[in-house]
């Protein structure tokens, strides 16, 4: 059996990852002439249930996995191929939430002939590798498939590659949770020169100049 590809979008948030997403889904589908399953994890809220949702507000249908258990994606799959034929690629939004099991759920869809399209956060708020989004870039097949994507900082107007957590308007100190869903009311992008990150222990990981 051929191995499928993988093909991965990062970045901060508000870099349109889940509009770029929902646009390389309904290329395949409409042109591509592809099968393919949407899914998201459990935990990821701010779209509702059973769909994936840009920062216009486009949405776009979406079964939901397990946070903690993503080798559920394959019962999906099971479920879907009963009753509509063999998928050609599985597609994952804010992968960052998965377990760390995920780099090996991505792994066995490709060994099964599955491409795979997922995009997600490389870092968290505090500029640390979130869930197993980079280890991601080990599967793909060369550096062509991986997609860096940025947004503009909301600060100063620049590039913004990073993304500054707001608790009641102000950034939220290091040892905040990692996760915590939101939007415009507890994020925004910033770039290296205006991100700032409260009681950030001496020696912590950053990606931060010093």
């Amino acid at each position: 059996m051929k191995r499928g590809n993988l093909f991965l979008l990062i970045g901060n948030m508000f870099a349109n990852k889940t509009g770029t997403l929902m646009h390389e889904i309904e290329v395949l589908r409409d042109f591509g002439r592809k099968k393919i399953l949407v899914a998201k994890p459990d935990w990821d809220t701010r779209s509702g249930h059973g769909d994936i949702k840009d920062f216009h507000g486009k949405t776009m249908t979406a079964v939901e996995v397990s946070t903690t258990s993503p080798w559920e994606i394959f019962h999906l799959i099971s479920r879907e191929e009963e009753c509509c034929g063999k998928l050609d690629v599985i597609a994952f939004d804010e992968i960052q939430f998965f377990s760390r099991d995920f780099y090996l759920v991505v792994n066995r869809l490709l060994e099964r002939g599955y491409d795979v399209i997922a995009s997600g956060l490389a870092l968290d708020f505090r500029n640390e590798p979130f869930g197993s989004t980079l280890e991601l870039i080990g599967l793909c097949p060369d550096l062509r498939t991986v997609r860096w994507l940025a947004s503009r900082c909301a600060q100063c107007g620049e590039v913004a590659y990073l993304t500054q957590r707001l608790i009641d308007g102000k950034p939220a100190p290091y040892d905040s949770p990692q996760v915590l869903v939101g939007g415009k009311e507890s994020y925004e992008p910033r770039c290296y020169s205006c991100f700032e990150l409260p009681e950030k222990p001496s020696g912590a990981y950053s990606l931060k100049s010093p």
